[in-house]
């Protein structure tokens, strides 16, 4: 579904040597009237972006270019201000995301407007809003225009007397906010107001009820590169985040002070008890939007075969930290190559564990994607999975695909 406007999308990246000029000058075409508020300093935005990311005003002609962002492969992201609407492209070789907001209206923080006029036109002005009423902070201004408002030049009708001053030193932004709007720099917008807050509201229950991220994991035996294809994916465009899921890298203080002179059956308890650990400290982060990366999948240690009472009783503590992934990619290959690799397990006993992990994915379905590593590069193996996880965890955040009461509210 998505690889037309992906394809598209990276032509065009070789095609024009600026991405986001390319797509400034789409929608200037397309909506006439649009300005830019913030972006790169090479475009000429009212205020420049150190982050290069485009915010456009478009009073009209918004669904065109809302049209031509779906084309160029672009999705929208959920942003809980009525006046904004954020839409992102995430894909490989690019550190983040390109994203582009389209204003309906110039606003600030909850619904603040400039009481200048449609569009701010002085940068500072605009720099200080941007820094005071959207939450950036005095020192982000300072950083940026090096020192207080008063220091550099007059910002307009805007004047920063001795109460102001002592205002701006204090570093609360909601101090320095209710004095912008005693000087009448900008005015409250409450209809604005109230509808950022009720979608607010909707935002949070959509956090709370859906999670967000994604949770993948690797399975394969030695030498299929499950910690190359792991670390890979660190560089997708997105939040990721890899836990290993073996002997090593233990999270709980119990586990770090295990040591051979326990008894076998305590140190085993305590390292199922570490894994546990583990995969929750994954959920939550997969609950907050984050790709979790599992280096050798949480249910790789199941045995549905066992029969003793032994065997029955560490297959029930193996299930607490099992729970199902939302994607598991199956490295296998021939395995005469892939003990060449490391030349740990002989290719008969790579066969019998690979043949474990198959009964493991038949006996509990998953979501699974069986990847040759032998038949395919390791480049092209980090390439296909990328693109699939890319494309998994584009679903959870777009708004596109959400539940239909929360959707009606939030469109």
């Amino acid at each position: 579904m998505v690889a037309n406007p992906l394809n598209q999308t990276e032509a065009a990246v070789e095609k024009t040597e600026d991405y986001y000029r390319f797509i400034w000058i789409q929608i200037k075409r397309l909506a006439p009237d649009a300005a830019l508020l913030r972006g790169p300093e090479r475009l000429n935005p009212v205020q420049s972006s150190s982050s290069a990311d485009l915010d456009v005003l478009v009073v009209g002609g918004s669904e065109a270019v809302k049209a031509f962002l779906k084309d160029q492969g672009f999705y929208r992201v959920l942003k809980p201000h009525a006046y904004i609407e954020r839409f992102q492209f995430r894909t490989l070789g690019i550190p983040e995301p390109y994203t582009v907001d389209l204003y309906t209206a110039e606003r600030w923080g909850p619904g603040f407007r400039s009481s200048a006029g449609q569009v701010t036109s002085d940068a500072r002005t605009a720099c200080l809003l941007h820094a005071v009423v959207d939450g950036k902070g005095t020192k982000y201004f300072e950083q940026r225009e090096g020192g207080p408002p008063w220091r550099n030049g007059p910002m307009g009708d805007l004047k920063f007397g001795p109460f102001g001053q002592a205002l701006w030193r204090k570093g609360n932004t909601t101090l320095v906010t209710l004095y912008l709007l005693l000087m009448g720099v900008i005015v409250p917008d409450l209809r604005m107001i109230i509808r950022t807050q009720y979608r607010r509201l909707f935002y949070r229950v959509w956090q709370l009820t859906r999670k967000t991220g994604l949770e993948v994991a690797l399975l394969g035996v030695d030498g299929t590169g499950k910690s190359s294809v792991a670390g890979a994916l660190r560089g997708l465009p997105a939040p990721v985040k890899v836990i290993y899921m073996g002997p090593h890298d233990y999270q709980t203080r119990a586990m770090r002070f295990m040591d051979q002179k326990r008894p076998l059956s305590i140190r085993r308890l305590v390292y199922r008890y570490d894994l546990f650990v583990r995969r929750v400290y994954g959920w939550v982060f997969a609950r907050r939007g984050w790709i979790v990366v599992y280096d050798r999948h949480p249910a790789e240690r199941l045995d549905p075969r066992q029969r003793s009472l032994i065997g029955r009783a560490k297959y029930l503590i193996d299930r607490l930290y099992a729970w199902p992934v939302d994607l598991t990619f199956w490295l296998t290959g021939d395995y005469s190559a892939l003990y060449i690799r490391k030349k740990e397990y002989l290719p008969d006993e790579l066969r019998a564990i690979d043949q474990r992990f198959q009964a493991i994915l038949a006996c509990y379905p998953m979501p699974c994607e069986k990847v040759d590593v032998i038949k395919n590069d390791l480049d092209s193996v980090r390439t296909s999975i990328g693109k699939m996880v890319l494309a998994k965890h584009q679903e959870r955040i777009s708004v596109g695909n959400l539940p239909g009461l929360i959707k009606a509210a939030l469109m």
